[in-house]
């Protein structure tokens, strides 16, 4: 019974270990064989349709090559994880002073009511949405932050990936406290907004239309110069080029478009 024992304890890990490395390394070394596209007409448009929306490209390859990345003993899915949420508890932050905010505009009344009336039937229903999205907000940030050192593992990795659709409940679910914040940013810019162009005086009419000329232009200038910009030019020019059927073209705006190309080309000349 003794020797029976020994041999199971004996066994033990090296069947533990034949069990978990070739599922790290089936993600982390080579493609995942359910994350392609359905065969099915109607479940690969969709696919192709929700890469295109969570990655900004057609497939799942990207991602893969961004989540494979290796730095020491940590892979990058941990790491984009921590700091999705270290940026979440400043986003939480960001959220209590705009639920902060509508209630304030809520709880008191305006005191010119003929300037600026954000007791408006229009403005006070925005105000009140923002503040229920600011309050729900919150709940569901705390509840990723909560839960969000669980993905962080590699054996949350592993469950994800074992359906090619996890992958998109997953990162719809870290983009959900993200959107409600926005949403209650949103309504609290448009109560402001009908709060001062509904105004009686034309003074605040011209400085409300002057103030939201110049952050439009900053927000306008700030989006030029980032990453957002550049897949969004890539994705209209590739949508162009392939409605007009020019693969050759497509084909030469990508390699134009390919740093390592253009890193190239400058280092010829």
């Amino acid at each position: 019974m003794s020797s029976q024992d020994t041999r199971v304890a004996s066994e033990y890990p090296h069947s533990s270990q034949l069990r978990t490395t070739p599922d790290k390394l089936s993600f982390f070394d080579q493609f995942p064989q359910k994350w392609n596209a359905p065969e099915s007409f109607i479940p690969r448009h969709i696919f192709k349709i929700c890469c295109l929306i969570f990655t900004w490209r057609s497939d799942l390859q990207w991602l893969h090559g961004l989540l494979k990345i290796r730095k020491g003993d940590t892979y990058q899915w941990e790491e984009l994880h921590r700091q999705y949420l270290a940026q979440l508890n400043q986003v939480s932050t960001v959220q209590g002073l705009v639920l902060a905010t509508a209630a304030v505009f809520i709880s008191s009344n305006p005191p010119l009511p003929k300037e600026v009336n954000y007791s408006s039937a229009a403005s006070y229903a925005c105000l009140a949405e923002s503040l229920v999205f600011s309050l729900f907000g919150l709940l569901f940030q705390l509840k990723v932050s909560a839960s969000g050192f669980i993905f962080q593992k590699h054996s949350a990795a592993e469950i994800i990936i074992e359906r090619r659709w996890r992958i998109f409940w997953h990162l719809l679910g870290l983009a959900v406290p993200i959107i409600i914040f926005s949403i209650s940013v949103l309504l609290l810019l448009i109560a402001i907004v009908l709060s001062g162009f509904a105004s009686h005086s034309e003074t605040v009419r011209l400085y409300m239309s002057i103030t939201f000329a110049f952050l439009g232009t900053c927000h306008l200038v700030s989006i030029l110069g980032s990453p957002f910009y550049f897949h969004l030019s890539d994705l209209c020019v590739r949508i162009v080029y392939a409605m007009s059927g020019t693969r050759a073209d497509l084909e030469r705006s990508s390699l134009v478009l390919d740093p390592e190309v253009l890193q190239g080309g400058v280092e010829s000349k």
